[in-house]
């Protein structure tokens, strides 16, 4: 055995050795208690964390997920849920998902290769038949895997294909689903859409119409797109959306001047969601030099006649156009032109569609954890207001009183409660820590009696020269131990708690 191990032995033995019964027993509990604590930590921090691995599975795909796992994979599995949900440890689940998958596990109904599984006698109905099965099964899988769905039933109907050309039958295929869903879930209207297209689109001449879907209640669920209620939710988001902008943009701003949780904002945003088209047209002087504008249409009439003139009757008017000209055998010309310019007017056409959501209103409340005089309070508004935007659409009141903060307190004791550690890993804490203290109290009552017992072993050392008592005489005992207590009385005491220890 090398030297520094049998030193080690030694002087572990003796450090062993200087303890007594009672105090060994004590320090075994103790170190059994730091093992069993050492070793729960261990197994925690290493056990296994099952998560799911198939969910809502029939009886016959969990019983042949649970053989392969038993007897091929040898893997650790859990089973839920009445059999239906197998849980592995998550280091396995997407390797055992990959290898099942390869298989054809789980099959959920009617696989492709039973579909596909024909014989010559088999007719064309009958394949027919088979692949809608097949569908079927398909469609309600898919269904399954949308999130709030718990179970699937589809139903497809599809009319015999007529070799009859004359034929008057109008049959249009039609599908039937019902959903069984989780408990507390409901589908959207959009959800209900996609789910309608879905099972139409995979069905060769099935239009969505011809398709119905209800829930385990029996309620239809419809995909009526409603416009309006969109446009609400959509305006509705918006809308909260400002507010909550505003309301967190002034909580932080004031926040920095009374501090975190001594101020409370309140916003109240209205959007005006009106659509409004405005056509404006502008006229303008033309311009240049000759105040003339660019020529558009030029229509000219040129008029002209030549006649000679009578003499009239009384009592009649001539209805001659006027003469221009006379010669002398009383002939006359007539000439006339008429010229008319069109030119193009200078203007400015604008159509204006004003954006959707304009700010029509601002309502702001602003309470602090203090008293406030007026002075403050018309600051904080000013303040407000302009961070607001600062026009007269913004409305601020301001107000101060002393906030009531039990409940507040009182969450957040709870919740510093419940984050960090677990609770056991506390409890395992406490027990080291607790083991430990009591070590270090048995180390120092140990080292504080021997080095008592060594001070009274000193002590006796120099008065037993000085102070010999002689048994002999009873009278001299007598006189010496009177002495020797009004003398040295501290002495005395040592002796006497001494021999105390020593029984």
């Amino acid at each position: 055995m090398p030297e520094f191990i049998a030193n080690f032995r030694e002087q572990l033995t003796d450090f062993w050795n200087k303890f007594d019964k009672k105090q060994k027993i004590q320090l075994g509990i103790i170190a059994i208690l730091l093992f069993i604590g050492i070793s729960l930590l261990v197994y925690l921090v290493n056990r296994p964390n099952y998560v799911v691995l198939y969910s809502d599975l029939s009886i016959k795909d969990a019983g042949a997920v649970v053989e392969k796992l038993k007897t091929e994979f040898k893997i650790p599995y859990k089973i839920s849920n009445d059999g239906t949900t197998i849980l592995v440890p998550v280091q396995y689940k997407d390797e055992v998902r990959m290898k099942l998958a390869t298989e054809g596990i789980p099959q959920g109904g009617f696989s492709f290769q039973d579909a596909m599984n024909n014989s010559l006698a088999t007719t064309d109905q009958e394949r027919r038949q088979k692949y809608l099965y097949f569908l079927q099964n398909e469609i309600q899988n898919s269904l399954k895997t949308i999130d709030g769905v718990q179970d699937a039933i589809v139903n497809i109907a599809v009319p015999d294909q007529n070799a009859f050309v004359l034929s008057n039958t109008t049959n249009q295929a039609t599908a039937a689903v019902m959903l069984t869903l989780k408990p507390g879930v409901t589908l959207s209207s959009s959800q209900v859409k996609g789910i309608i297209d879905f099972v139409s689109k995979s069905v060769e001449g099935l239009k969505p119409e011809n398709v119905t879907v209800i829930d385990n209640n029996g309620k239809i669920l419809t995909a009526e797109s409603d416009t309006t209620a969109e446009n609400t939710n959509t305006q509705f988001a918006l809308q909260k959306k400002v507010q909550e902008d505003l309301q967190n943009s002034l909580q932080t701003l004031l926040e920095q001047i009374f501090g975190p949780g001594n101020v409370v904002v309140r916003a109240n945003v209205t959007l005006n969601f009106d659509k409004k088209t405005e056509d404006k047209i502008e006229y303008f002087p033309v311009q240049g030099n000759d105040n003339k504008g660019i020529v558009r249409s030029v229509q000219e009439l040129k008029e002209k006649a030549t006649g000679t003139q009578g003499t009239n009757p009384t009592g009649t008017a001539s209805n001659n156009p006027p003469v221009t000209s006379t010669t002398s055998n009383n002939t006359s010309d007539y000439n006339k032109t008429e010229t008319t310019i069109n030119y193009e007017i200078n203007q400015i056409k604008t159509s204006l569609v004003q954006a959707e959501g304009k700010i029509e209103s601002i309502s702001v409340a602003v309470v602090v954890n203090q008293n406030l005089n007026n002075s403050m309070k018309q600051q904080i508004a000013d303040l407000v207001t302009k961070a607001a935007g600062g026009d007269s659409l913004v409305k601020v009141s301001v107000q101060g009183m002393q906030f009531n903060q039990d409940l507040l307190k009182t969450m957040q004791q709870q919740a510093k409660a419940s984050k960090g550690v677990p609770v056991y890993v506390w409890a395992i804490l406490a027990a080291l820590v607790l083991g430990g203290g009591l070590f270090l109290i048995m180390m120092r009552r140990k080292k504080k009696e021997t080095s008592l017992t060594t001070a009274e072993q000193e002590v006796l050392a120099t008065v037993e020269p000085t102070y010999v008592i002689d048994f002999s005489d009873k009278d001299e005992k007598k006189k010496q131990i009177e002495k020797l207590i009004k003398e040295k009385p501290d002495i005395v005491v040592q002796i006497i708690r001494t021999w105390l220890n020593e029984e």
